[in-house]
């Protein structure tokens, strides 16, 4: 490949090395420069969202101290305290909402998105963990392990962006500010499970182990901060992190961990949680410190990246331009002199081809590779030149051939000779080609002739040539093979795409009468639809009515039922009365009995007077008579008023008899309504379905129409093909060939 390339090109590549080396050092520095520069303004701005988290997270501790110390004592303890760190709580979450609203998740890692939106998924319970610490339905573990494990997430964004920090020292800062978070956030469980535990002045099942872990874990987190962290941030946490609250504390600790007490500690929650806080807040200043100090150190190195993206952006263009200098005056140099032997080979050249008649030599003085060179070219074209001058009646009379083999004359002969042995063995070298040359084409000739008159029966025997003349003998019998098989073919395809077409006409005539038999079918078919559609349409309607009939009858089965109940009402009235004029009755009789006694007593009065008690006897035997028709009266009027009385009841009973029927019947219409309804929707679902199949119907219709249709056209079409196959077959028999 690189012999292909010229001396310009070589040089250019020779010198394109080491300038390709200075630009992809250069370009690595740089893009080194900018990929640290780009990683520290993506880590500036997770710093700034960790001081967002790191606020949250210091709110929700206190928020889970003051919740756990709430549960423990059943309300008694930061009932009012509670309700405002809530407030501060969402205020910093609503402030961490804002930021990550413009913050781009894109150009981050997967473990720090995934840490960020499950602790954003966590934060979505917090009302419902609230509401349910209101209600103590949530125990004191759970809501604390519940502000742990968010905290943990938001945390664990932290521990995420040290992976993202390319910088050794940068991610130092990033393990000391996780550090303290850490030990911040131990310290706010130890809050809360300290609050607890002293709002009941006891220990549950577990607290104990796990005051004893938190306090451990804390002195981890401490230590871990003292060995990574910069001695500015641990002479500030020294001078920090002592007083009162760290003393009392360490006291309280003392009194719950190390007395053997299981309760009775005598601590009281609302002074532990103000210690532990005053202990927490402390901590968040050394975490403010810290995480200043981190964007410092961060701006620090970012202005070193851009300096250093900027010196090695310099350096690059002097170091490019230099190499570009020194490339161009060296290929200057060595070019004009490769220019000038050019110069003398192409006048030489242009001397041996006829093109001038007299030649210059080369003229370089140096002594270098190029001008010992031109020395050796000068001396061979002194030489040359004179042999060429002899050559030339000999080129010119082979150019007088040439010309006439140019215009298609082969049998002509080179006539003049030379001095020079190599042109005369040419030149009867030519002359014997030309006169093989001369045969060999006649014969071809002669062959095409034949092929051009559509006779490709004729073949060229085989010979001793060789090179393009055996190529083209060859490829001439090679085509008349091609055009003898391709016409065997076309004979053979033009007879199978007769019969393919004959049979394809004849199937498309049947498709044809099947489709329009199929499309009279289905108008039919269509029709049939349309009357079931309408008979239907009038059972929807007929049901309708029964059903509005159906809905007045029983409107008069309880008009009837009225009646009914008015008439046993009316019956016990009757019987009522009865009852009255049977008492009324018993009264006449026994007002008949005693008149009979009555005028038995006057009628043995009457006998006792003798003559003057006659007309009274006889008075005595009329009121005993009256008395006695009152009697049988009295009994016959007891008679029918009793008869009348039993016609009552059985009156009433047939009455209530009627009211049954009158409520079954009712029932029973009731469900012959419902029945009729329920027909009366299936009819008219029916007849939506019978007017879609009636569409369907229609649809299958047009479209076997047009199926229809379509077989008349690939009809029409196979008629054209069995046409132009009769065309191909006709063509064919034309023509002489083997195997025809």
């Amino acid at each position: 490949m690189l012999s292909k390339l010229s001396i310009k090109q070589k040089l250019i590549l020779i010198m394109l090395i080491p300038l390709m080396v200075v630009i992809l050092l250069a370009a690595k520095l740089s893009i080194d420069s900018y990929l640290s520069a780009k990683n520290l303004k993506s880590l500036d701005n997770v710093v700034v969202l960790s001081t967002k988290i790191g606020a949250l997270v210091h709110e929700t501790q206190k928020e889970r101290g003051m919740t756990a110390g709430f549960i423990g004592s059943k309300g008694e303890k930061f009932k009012v305290e509670l309700p405002n760190q809530r407030v501060l709580v969402d205020d910093r979450l609503k402030d961490l909402n804002n930021f990550l609203s413009t913050f781009d998740k894109s150009s981050y890692r997967d473990d720090f998105i995934s840490n960020l939106e499950n602790s954003l998924k966590g934060l979505q319970k917090l009302e419902e963990v609230r509401k349910n610490v209101n209600s103590f339905s949530i125990k004191a573990p759970v809501a604390i392990a519940y502000y742990t494990d968010v905290n943990t997430y938001l945390l664990n964004i932290l521990g995420s962006v040290i992976k993202i920090s390319d910088s050794a020292n940068i991610s130092k800062e990033l393990i000391s500010y996780m550090s303290i978070l850490l030990a911040k956030e131990q310290s706010g469980i130890e809050r809360a499970v300290g609050t607890n535990t002293f709002a009941q002045n006891r220990f549950t099942e577990g607290l104990k182990a796990k005051f004893y872990t938190v306090i451990a874990e804390q002195n981890v987190y401490i230590n871990q901060f003292f060995k990574v962290s910069a001695k500015e941030s641990t002479d500030f946490y020294d001078k920090t992190v002592v007083g009162k609250a760290i003393e009392s504390v360490e006291e309280m600790r003392k009194t719950a961990l190390y007395l053997n007490l299981e309760e009775n500690f005598n601590v009281d929650p609302n002074f532990w949680f103000k210690e532990v806080t005053s202990k927490i807040d402390l901590l968040k200043k050394v975490e403010d410190f810290v995480s200043n100090h981190l964007v410092l150190e961060i701006d620090e190195e970012l202005a070193q990246a851009n300096k250093n993206m900027i010196i090695y952006g310099l350096l690059s263009i002097f170091g490019i331009g230099i190499t570009m200098v020194l490339a161009r005056t060296i290929a200057f140099t060595i070019l004009i002199d490769v220019a000038s032997v050019r110069a003398g080979v192409e006048n030489f050249f242009a001397f041996i081809n006829f093109e001038k008649e007299d030649i210059k030599l080369i003229n370089i003085d140096s002594k270098d590779e190029l001008g010992m060179m031109s020395k050796i070219i000068n001396k061979n074209i002194e030489n040359t030149k004179a042999n060429i001058q002899k050559d030339r009646a000999l080129i010119a009379d082979t150019i007088r051939v040439a010309n006439e083999i140019n215009k298609g004359h082969l049998n002509v002969k080179i006539e003049l000779g030379s001095n020079n042995p190599a042109l005369n063995e040419l030149k009867d070298i030519i002359n014997e080609m030309l006169g093989t040359l001369n045969t060999n084409i006649t014969n071809i000739l002669r062959v095409l002739t034949s092929y051009s008159k559509f006779d490709f029966r004729p073949k060229l025997a085989e010979n001793d040539l060789e090179g393009i003349i055996e190529e083209l003998e060859k490829d001439v019998n090679v085509l008349r093979d091609v055009i003898t098989q391709m016409l065997v073919e076309n004979k053979n395809i033009g007879l199978t795409l007769s019969q393919n077409a004959m049979t394809l006409s004849s199937n498309m005539q049947n498709i044809a009468t099947a489709a329009n038999s199929q499309a009279a079918s289905l108008e039919e078919t269509a029709a049939s639809l349309e009357e079931i559609t309408s008979n239907i349409t009038n059972n929807t309607q007929t049901t309708t009515k029964m059903a509005q009939y159906g809905e007045k009858v029983k409107e008069a089965i309880k008009v009837g039922q009225d009646l009914a109940n008015r008439t046993v009402a009316s019956m016990e009235d009757i019987n009522k009365q009865a009852l009255a004029i049977s008492e009324a009755i018993t009264v006449i009789d026994q007002i008949a009995f005693q008149t009979n006694i009555l005028s038995l007593n006057a009628a043995v009065e009457a006998a006792t007077a003798g003559e003057a008690g006659k007309g009274f006897a006889v008075v005595a035997q009329e009121v005993r008579n009256l008395a006695s028709r009152s009697a049988e009266a009295a009994n016959e009027i007891k008679r029918i008023v009793e008869l009348a009385t039993n016609k009552t009841k059985e009156g009433s009973v047939i009455a209530n008899e009627m009211i049954v029927g009158y409520s079954s019947l009712n029932e029973n219409i009731s469900t012959t309504i419902d029945l009729i309804q329920n027909v009366t929707i299936a009819s008219k679902e029916q007849s939506t379905g019978m007017v879609q199949i009636n569409d369907a119907v229609n649809n299958l219709d047009q479209i076997t129409q047009r199926n229809a249709q379509n077989a008349g056209v690939a009809n029409d079409i196979a008629q054209q093909t069995l046409k132009i196959s009769k065309e191909i077959i006709a063509q064919v028999n034309s023509k002489e060939f083997d195997g025809k």
